[in-house]
């Protein structure tokens, strides 16, 4: 996930601790299809990548094409993607 570790608001983690490589070893695949399953999330050694948690990325159709805000699942504040400033808690982003 493109972004931060845990949420500006409530602090709860947005990333899992374990690499993604490290969770398909943990689910009993071998080293080369854990590596092999990892770098298909774009997790190598030298770019470690984890799954995300307590989170969800949120798209606006007509803009840009991928994730514009994050909302946090636990105190459901929305950021900018960018600028990680929360966003009016009174706009309706459809959620």
């Amino acid at each position: 996930m493109a972004g931060a570790e845990s949420c500006p608001s409530c602090k709860c983690d947005w990333e899992e601790k374990e690499t993604i490589t490290e969770f398909f070893l943990r689910k009993g695949n071998t080293k080369e299809e854990a590596e092999k399953s990892g770098a298909m999330y774009g997790c190598t050694p030298e770019t470690p990548r984890h799954f995300g948690k307590n989170v969800v990325g949120i798209e606006i159709m007509g803009g840009y094409d991928g994730v514009s805000y994050w909302k946090c699942t636990e105190c459901t504040a929305t950021f900018d993607r960018w600028t990680m400033k929360e966003v009016d808690k009174t706009w309706d982003l459809g959620t």
